[in-house]
C-alpha cells in the first residue's frame, strides 16, 4: 500500500508485512526446517546456506530467502543471487541522501551490529524520506536489512545482502571511506590468517582513528569498537560471537568458520598491557574449550593497545591440540 501525503487511499484491512507478519510469518520464506531438509536432501552445507540466506526472523522462526535457496539447490552452488531479481543501486539511492547518523549506523551494520530504528514514522511512500528511520524502515520492506522489534532495531540479515550493501558503499562518493575500511579489513583477515603480526597491529591503528576522536580514544569500548570494525569483513566467513563464556572466564571475541578449511581465531585485547600476558590469558582461562568440537586449525591472537603511544601491537599463535 502506498500513501498519498498523510491519507491512505485503502484503509480498515490488516497489513501483513515484512515487520509483522503475524499469523502468516511461517510463510514469509522457508523456515529453519525446511531449509535443513532441503540441504540434506541435496548434499548441500547447511552452515554454509544459514550464512547466505538466513537472518529474517519473526514470532520466533527463522526466515530465508526461499528464491535464494532454490537457485542455490537447482546450482548447488552458494553465492549472491539477489542481484539477478534486484540491484544495490536501491540502497546507493538513499544513501545518497546522507541524512544524519545513517553512515555511522551503515558501518555498524556492517559490522554485525545491530542499530536502533524507528519504524512507526515511516508513511508507505516511495518519495518522501525525511530521517534515517525513513530509509531504514524502507529498506526494511524490501529486504535490504531485518527487523527484531522486540529490541527495535534493524541489522544486515546475511552474506547474500551484504554484498549489495558492499556493493552500494563503493558507489556513493560519500562512502568512499567506507569502501576503504571494506577493502582492509579483507586484507586484514587474510594478514591475521597468515600470521603477519606486522600488518595487523598496522591496520588495527587505521580503524581505531576512524571510529574514535581524541577524546575517546583510549576509551576501552573504543578499543573494542576498533576491532570489530577492523575485522569487518569477517562476518562473510564466521560466526563473531563477542564476550564469548569459554572455559574459566570470557574470551573477547571468538570467530567460528562456517567452512572447517579457515581456521578459527580466538582474539584477546589488553590495554596497557602485552600480547604475551593477552596469549597467556587465553591459555590459562582455556577460552578454546568453546571451540572443542572444532576440528580445524585454531589462532589464538593476542592484541595490546598502548594509551601513551596510541599503537596496537599483535602476536598470533597456532594452537596444537
Amino acid at each position: 500500500m502506498v500513501r498519498d501525503r498523510i491519507q491512505s487511499k485503502l484503509n480498515n484491512f490488516r497489513e501483513y508485512t515484512i515487520l509483522d507478519a503475524r499469523d502468516l510469518a511461517e510463510y514469509v520464506g522457508f523456515t529453519d526446517d525446511e531449509v535443513h531438509t532441503l540441504c540434506d536432501e541435496h548434499g548441500l552445507d547447511y552452515a554454509e546456506c544459514r550464512s547466505w540466506y538466513d537472518g529474517y526472523r519473526q514470532h520466533g522462526l527463522e526466515i530465508y530467502n526461499p528464491e535464494s535457496v532454490v537457485m542455490a539447490v537447482e546450482d548447488r552452488k552458494f553465492k549472491s543471487y539477489w542481484s539477478q531479481t534486484s540491484t544495490y543501486q536501491v540502497i546507493a539511492e538513499r544513501l545518497r541522501e546522507n541524512f544524519k547518523g545513517t553512515r555511522d549506523a551503515v558501518i555498524r551494520m556492517m559490522a554485525g551490529e545491530s542499530v536502533d530504528v524507528r519504524v512507526t514514522s515511516y508513511m508507505n511512500t516511495l518519495t518522501d524520506f525525511a530521517t534515517r528511520d525513513d530509509i531504514f524502515t524502507y529498506l526494511l520492506h524490501i529486504g535490504y536489512l531485518a527487523y527484531d522489534e522486540e529490541n527495535g532495531t534493524c541489522r544486515i540479515p546475511n552474506r547474500e545482502i551484504w554484498q549489495e550493501w558492499e556493493f552500494a558503499a563503493a558507489v556513493v562518493d560519500e562512502y568512499e571511506e567506507t569502501d576503504n575500511i571494506i577493502r582492509a579489513s579483507k586484507e586484514l583477515l587474510q594478514a591475521t590468517i597468515d600470521g603477519d603480526e606486522e600488518a595487523v597491529a598496522r591496520a588495527l591503528d587505521e580503524s581505531h582513528i576512524h571510529v574514535t576522536g581524541n577524546r575517546s580514544y583510549n576509551n576501552e569500548d573504543a578499543l573494542q569498537s576498533a576491532i570489530y570494525l577492523a575485522y569487518l569483513y569477517a562476518i562473510n566467513k564466521y560466526t563473531i560471537i563477542r564476550e564469548a563464556t569459554s572455559g574459566r572466564g570470557f574470551a573477547d571475541v571468538v570467530f567460528t568458520p562456517i567452512k572447517q578449511t579457515d581456521p578459527a581465531l580466538i582474539i584477546e585485547l589488553k590495554r596497557n598491557s602485552s600480547t604475551e600476558s593477552a596469549l597467556d590469558q587465553i591459555k590459562e582461562k582455556r577460552y578454546f574449550d568453546c571451540l572443542s568440537h572444532y576440528e580445524g586449525n585454531l589462532l589464538f591472537v593476542g592484541i595490546n593497545y598502548d594509551e601513551k603511544d596510541k599503537t596496537h601491537t599483535c602476536r598470533i599463535e597456532r594452537y596444537v591440540k
